[in-house]
Order: structure tokens, then C-alpha cells, then sequence
């Protein structure tokens, strides 16, 4: 029986290991969509907020402004359709997303 348990832990153990890296490539739930990017853009609004979250209702952390160079490595859509870019900071999984993110909208290339 110990034996047995041992392996059953084992097991769990490696697939809760590799849950991250299976989640690393792509993230969609409650109607959102996202995928890893690494892309360079440039602001073309005036002074764009960066928020906590992909929501224009989410908590302004920062600004950039225009002519700004921003890297993504995130790319998302939320639930409403709007796509975002994570520049910074990103966590993007199942149980959580933040990180410091831009309208896409606001930004060019």
C-alpha cells in the first residue's frame, strides 16, 4: 500500500508540475482569450493608461505615452472582444491574470 501511494503522489506531483507548462502557450476561460506573443509596438495616443488587468475598468498602475516603444508578450482578448497587450509583469493562467497591460488600440505595429 505504501508502495502504491508513493506512486500515486508521484504522479501527481509531475502532472501538477506540468500544468504551468501546458497553460504557458495559451490561456482561455470565462470567455477570454489569449496566447504568448513578443512583439514591439509603438503608442500612438497621446498619454495611454496601463492597467492591472485586460479591462479598461481595471486599476490604472501607469502611463506611456506617444512614440513610446512598448514590447508585448501577451496578446489577449476579453471577454467584450477588445484585445490587449501584457508589456509587463505578466501572469496569465487559468486562476489568475495581471500584469501591466495597454489597450491595443492605442498602439501601432
Amino acid at each position: 500500500m505504501r508502495k502504491r501511494s508513493a506512486t500515486l503522489l508521484a504522479t501527481a506531483a509531475l502532472i501538477g508540475a506540468a500544468l504551468p507548462l501546458m497553460g504557458a502557450g495559451s490561456a482561455s476561460a470565462a470567455g477570454f482569450k489569449c496566447q504568448r506573443t513578443s512583439h514591439d509596438y509603438v503608442v500612438v495616443k497621446e498619454k495611454a493608461a496601463v492597467h492591472s488587468s485586460f479591462s479598461a475598468n481595471a486599476r490604472v498602475v501607469d502611463y506611456v505615452y506617444k512614440n513610446n516603444e512598448v514590447h508585448a508578450y501577451w496578446d489577449c482578448t476579453n471577454s467584450s472582444g477588445n484585445p490587449w497587450v501584457c508589456i509587463g509583469s505578466c501572469r496569465v493562467d487559468e486562476d489568475s491574470i495581471s500584469g501591466r497591460w495597454v489597450y491595443r488600440g492605442y498602439l501601432k505595429g
